[in-house]
C-alpha cells in the first residue's frame, strides 16, 4: 500500500501551545499547527478502576485527517502513551470515518474535529496517573503537513469534567463489535467473479451507506458500492492473493459497527 507522500517531506510541523481557558485541570495544552491543534481531554474520575480519555484533533476549514486504514493514499495517526506514568494499558478507539475526495483519490478519515476515545488502566489504582502522548499525525488541505504533538495531562481523581459529554458522543461513534456469529446474521459474503473479489450484502438491520474494509499488511482491500451490495477486491504485491481474513466496518442508517470476515 502506498502510504501519503507528504508535498513537505522534509518539514516536521513545529506545534506549540495554545491556550484553553477554563479547561484545567480536565485538558492538556494544546499543541498548534498549521492546520490542526491536538490535546488530551479527560472525561473525569475513574469508574470501576478505569479513566475514559480522549485524543482531540481540530482541524481548521477545508483540512482532513486520517483513520487507521485510510486507503491508498494517507498516514493514519500513532498514539505512543510508553512514557506515561503508573499506567498499565491505554486502548485508543477510532470514531466510524467517512469518505473523503482527496485530490481525485478517495481515503477514509474525517474531515472536521475528532476525538479518539481512550481507556486507560492504571497499574496501581490508588496512585496518581499522568499521561504522556507522542502523537504522529497528518492534517492535509492543499498540503499535506505531517505534525507530532507531545502532549501531557494529569488525570483528575475528582470534580465534574466540562468534556465528559463530547467524550461520550465520540465513545457513540465507535463502532461496535461484533461476533462472527452476530456478523452472519447481519450480512452475507460470496465470492464474485475475479481472481480475488467478493460480493458483500447487508441484511439489516437497516440500511448499509458505507463500507470500510481492512486486510493486514501486505494485503489491501478495496471497495466499492454495486446496486444494493458491496463488491471487494483483494490486492497484494507480488503473487495474487486468494484468501485472506478481514475486518469489515459497515456504517449504517442506524449505526456504525466492526465485523470479522474470511474471504476465501
Amino acid at each position: 500500500m502506498t502510504r501519503l507522500t507528504f508535498l513537505l517531506p522534509a518539514l516536521l510541523v513545529a506545534l506549540t501551545p495554545a491556550s484553553h481557558a477554563g479547561d484545567a485541570p480536565f485538558a492538556s495544552a494544546a499543541a498548534k499547527g498549521a492546520l490542526s491543534s491536538a490535546r488530551l481531554l479527560s472525561a473525569g474520575p475513574p469508574q470501576a478502576g478505569v479513566y475514559r480519555a480522549g485524543v482531540e484533533i481540530d482541524l481548521d476549514a477545508g483540512a482532513i485527517t486520517y483513520w487507521r486504514q485510510p486507503g491508498e493514499s494517507g498516514a493514519p495517526p500513532v498514539f505512543d502513551f510508553s512514557h506515561s506514568v503508573n499506567v498499565a494499558k491505554v486502548e485508543p478507539f477510532f470514531p466510524a470515518p467517512k469518505h473523503i475526495d482527496e485530490a481525485g483519490t478517495t481515503v477514509a478519515g474525517y474531515d472536521s474535529r475528532v476525538i479518539f476515545p481512550l481507556k486507560v488502566t492504571p497499574r496501581d489504582p490508588g496512585a496518581p496517573v499522568k499521561l504522556n502522548l507522542a502523537l504522529d499525525y497528518a492534517a492535509c488541505s492543499k498540503i499535506c503537513l505531517p505534525g507530532r504533538a507531545d502532549l501531557s495531562l494529569d488525570l483528575p481523581r475528582e470534580g465534574s469534567s466540562p468534556h465528559a459529554a463530547d467524550i461520550a458522543e465520540a465513545e457513540r461513534l465507535v463502532p461496535k463489535k461484533l461476533t462472527a456469529g452476530e456478523a452472519k446474521k447481519r450480512l452475507t459474503l460470496k465470492r464474485a467473479e475475479g481472481d480475488a473479489a467478493w460480493r458483500l450484502v447487508y441484511l439489516g438491520p437497516g440500511k448499509a451507506l458505507d463500507l470500510f474494509p481492512e486486510a493486514p499488511e501486505p494485503l489491501f482491500l478495496d471497495s466499492k458500492k454495486v446496486g444494493d451490495g458491496f463488491e471487494l477486491t483483494l490486492f497484494a504485491t507480488g503473487e495474487k492473493p486468494k484468501a485472506a481474513d478481514a475486518t469489515l466496518t459497515i456504517v449504517t442508517d442506524q449505526e456504525a459497527f466492526e465485523a470479522p470476515a474470511r474471504l476465501e
